[in-house]
């Protein structure tokens, strides 16, 4: 038989044999339906307490279980050591990253308290001393669970914060009522709902130990076992309280309620190995030593692959490293490619045939043949090869070298494509590792959430798309690239995540679908704000936040129409802060009629999904019946929950309620205590109501000192009748030398924000002041002023001023209207409607004016 013919037959026969060995069943993968999704972690470790005992393990446990997720894929919000305020920022921000996530994770271990069967998170700089503490130095834990299930398909709770209870006061307010502090050890049961999965680190009612390292037990058998691969949750959980009643000698024994629907991995097994079914390589005849160009297996994640040698050639000597291999050895994966093939004494045309199994951690594996021909002419080919190779390391080179430094990514907007360019045709064939990673937001291949160490095909590079965190902004994040198999240098990336203009200049504040702290609405500057809104609106159709602001920005522009549809089209699109803009617009009756029914109706489905304006709003109506029947208990609950959210409006109406004794017993020093909650946040309104406590001396010593220097701050920060307030104790001499320039300026600056009273002051200061004609002019100018901007129902009901103004003299009034004449064009004259009288003229005349320079129905 001529040597060719046999050489034929003898290859199709290894082909058959190898497509034999290829058909033996692969390991199983546990693939989790939507493990690609979102994965978002709220991740909060208090250790070191100003008053109240420290702990010792919870920064440490944090920080590490933050590593953990992200290495599970998580983009992780962490807070370590925070107070009130910066928890409660660092729960803003990861609530404003779950909008549509996959799976929600919350995982804390500090100080906790359950008081009234609820569950409260205890940042470092609580005190806990009195009973209104629990209200205003604490996060309730279902505030954000409950925001957690409306924005995500599966919720898991970790909660390591069951110690004793270490606080003085025994009973603390919750809503209406005056609650006892729980059983005094650990936290309370909570009850999952479908789709979620709660926790504890010990039974509830029990006490969890620090232990003696620096993690705690529960903490350092959950990093161990959430790492480990392919592993379902409630397995996870089950070896974790092996581990921790073995470490506690059985004092500690951890408990979880689980209602999820769906196997959860936190590490879920990728794809089996990838490798070439069918390699065929040529050696020269007679050659001592050649290594074999065999193509590398690898797997998606980069783990530590084991290649098993399930048949070897039947002639020839295969070697690693110098030494024999036999059939069953396991070596390394990269040790597949460092084989050497001896063909001394071998005839060409001989085939030989090696078979492998190369297995990933997680229980999987592939096979493989590789085809050995020995031939008379093999050295040129594989001198070619070689020489192909060096051509595709100098080409990767070269590109590694190309990529882009920087890349700006906007949050917000979904995954942003990098744009990375194509890998030269003659590079396609390699792989590439990733050697660093952002530590927050999420880098993805296509749907697949890429991790450090994770091995990317040429082709991914340029589909590579990168999420930035909510609140990252002004962070560089580096994303660094090297060759999978070979000694090239590395290549960075460095991603820059920007916020689009619209949100700089537009955004809300406290908005939970936002992605920065935002602008009060007299902050916005329409100038700025209706392009940049109008241009992402049109590149980013589908983010309905664009659409909500692009109206912020039109109410600032005074066009209120337009506004109302747009504010209206982004409700229908699901953004949830725009249900309460446009019940703000009935409520004041910008664009369509005054309608406080149809206000709180709107109110409520924005209250239902969370948001703290809608809380606030929709709470107050129920308060006190406007609009809606009255439900007192219900509306003081949401009032609280939007405060828990940092909503000031909320603690300054809290605040007046529980001084003044509205629909309550009166409680002055509850009230005091949402004050301050406001003023620590630096808010304008909370400062001028604390100021007046101080001038008057209601629920406090009188303190004028304290009330001039929170009236300046809240006046110099825009609020609205601190002015007044100010001109009143200058004017009077109360607390500071009489000094009537500065009455003046203060009043006025008050009037001009809008404050009835600001105004009616300054008038009767300038009647006062003598019968010349400018100072009545001056008051017929403020009286006018004063009537136009007194709020029907909420400021003054006999009008003082309207009748004020009627006294005045008529050449006082011809001078104050000539006045308002100057300000205004013909045009906007004539858009007056026709008065009977001057003094009706000049109220329409000041408020024309007013809203000319001034506010928006929004402005305060």
């Amino acid at each position: 038989m001529p040597k060719f013919h046999y050489v034929k037959r003898l290859c199709a026969y290894l082909l058959i044999a190898a497509a034999m060995l290829l058909s033996i069943g692969t390991a199983r993968a546990a693939i989790t339906e939507g493990e690609n999704g979102r994965r978002v972690a709220l991740v909060i470790g208090n250790s070191v307490y100003k008053t109240l005992p420290s702990l010792p393990n919870p920064a440490n446990d944090v920080e590490e279980v933050a590593t953990t997720l992200r290495a599970a894929g998580f983009d992780v919000t962490i807070g370590v050591n925070v107070d009130r305020i910066g928890l409660e920022d660092t729960v803003r921000r990861f609530l404003r990253s779950t909008s549509n996530a996959e799976a929600g994770l919350i995982y804390y271990s500090g100080h906790g308290i359950q008081v009234g069967g609820q569950n409260f998170l205890v940042p470092v700089d609580a005190t806990l001393e009195t009973p209104y503490d629990v209200e205003t130095q604490t996060m309730p834990l279902d505030l954000i669970l409950n925001h957690l299930k409306q924005n995500s398909r599966v919720q898991l709770i970790f909660l390591d914060a069951c110690r004793n209870n270490p606080f003085n006061a025994q009973k603390f307010w919750m809503a209406e009522k005056l609650e006892p502090v729980g059983a005094t050890r650990g936290l309370a049961r909570i009850d999952s709902d479908l789709g979620s999965l709660i926790a504890f680190s010990t039974e509830p009612g029990q006490v969890a130990l620090d232990g003696t390292g620096a993690l705690s037990p529960y903490s350092e058998s959950f990093i161990k076992r959430a790492s480990e691969p392919n592993k379902e949750i409630r397995q996870v959980l089950t070896d974790v309280r092996r581990d921790v009643i073995a470490m506690t000698g059985g004092k500690q024994v951890p408990w979880e309620n689980s209602s999820l629907m769906d196997s959860f991995y936190f590490i879920p097994a990728p794809p089996p190995p990838s490798v070439e079914p069918m390699q065929q390589v040529s050696v020269p005849e007679g050659a001592a030593a050649t290594k074999l160009p065999i193509a590398p297996p690898h797997d998606e994640t980069g783990s530590a692959l084991l290649v098993t040698l399930n048949q070897l050639p039947q002639t020839g000597k295969l070697s690693f490293d110098g030494k024999p291999v036999e059939q069953g050895a396991k070596m390394p994966a990269a040790a597949l490619t460092a084989l050497t093939y001896d063909s001394s004494g071998v005839n060409a045309g001989t085939v030989g045939l090696i078979g492998y199994t190369v297995s990933d951690p997680y229980g999987q594996a592939t096979q493989g043949v590789v085809a050995i021909t020995v031939s008379a002419d093999a050295g040129a080919k594989l001198a070619q090869l070689e020489q192909q190779k060096q051509v595709r390391l100098a080409d990767a080179d070269a590109y590694l070298k190309t990529l882009p430094r920087d890349v700006d990514t906007p949050i917000g907007v979904g995954p942003v494509k990098t744009s990375l360019p194509v890998v030269p045709a003659s590079a396609a064939e390699m792989t590439f590792k990733v050697a660093a990673l952002p530590d927050k937001g999420t880098l993805r291949a296509g749907e697949r959430v890429i991790g450090l160490g994770h091995v990317l095909e040429a082709a991914d590079i340029p589909g590579l798309s990168y999420e930035p965190q909510i609140g990252t902004e002004n962070q560089p994040f580096a994303l660094t690239l090297q060759a999978a198999n070979d000694n090239l240098p590395a290549a960075t990336v460095t991603f820059k995540p920007v916020l689009d203009a619209c949100d700089t200049s537009a955004a809300a504040p406290l908005d939970l679908q936002g992605v920065t702290a935002g602008k009060l609405p007299n902050e916005i500057d329409p100038n700025v704000a209706l392009p940049a809104c109008m241009e992402a609106v049109k590149a980013y159709p589908e983010v309905a936040r664009f659409v909500y602001q692009l109206g912020r920005a039109q109410l600032a522009n005074r066009d209120t129409k337009t506004a109302f549809a747009t504010i209206k089209k982004a409700m229908d699109a699901g953004h949830v802060r725009a249900i309460q803009e446009l019940s703000s617009l009935y409520e004041f009756g910008a664009s369509v009629p005054r309608d406080a029914a149809k206000a709180s109706e709107i109110s409520k489905g924005g209250a239902a999904k969370g948001d703290p304006f809608a809380l606030h709003s929709y709470g107050k109506a129920l308060y006190y019946g406007r609009g809606t029947k009255a439900n007192q208990q219900e509306g003081l609950r949401m009032m609280l929950q939007a405060a828990d959210l940092g909503h000031t409006y909320a603690m300054n109406e809290l605040g007046y309620i529980f001084l003044n004794g509205v629909n309550v017993p009166a409680d002055p020093e509850r009230g005091i205590r949402f004050y301050e909650a406001g003023v620590e946040r630096n808010d304008i309104y909370s400062l001028n109501n604390l100021a007046l406590v101080y001038r008057f001396g209601k629920g406090a010593p009188q303190d004028l000192t304290k009330a001039l220097d929170l009236f300046t701050r809240a006046a110099e920060g825009g609020q609205p009748h601190a002015p007044t307030n100010l001109g009143r104790m200058y004017r009077d001499g109360v607390g500071v030398a009489a000094d009537k320039t500065e009455a003046v300026k203060w009043l006025e600056m008050g009037a001009e924000r809008g404050d009835y009273w600001g105004a009616l002051d300054r008038a009767v200061m300038a009647k006062e002041e003598g019968g010349d004609s400018d100072g009545l002019a001056t008051a017929a100018h403020y009286f006018a002023l004063a009537t136009a901007i007194n709020m029907p129902g909420s400021g003054d009901p006999k009008n003082q001023a309207l009748a004020e103004l009627k006294r005045l003299p008529n050449a006082a009034k011809k001078n104050a209207e000539a006045a308002f004449v100057a300000d205004l064009t013909a045009q906007e004259q004539k858009a007056i409607p026709k008065s009977k009288s001057i003094d009706d003229r000049l109220v329409k005349l000041a408020k024309a004016t007013w809203v000319k320079r001034n506010p928006r129905y929004d402005l305060f």
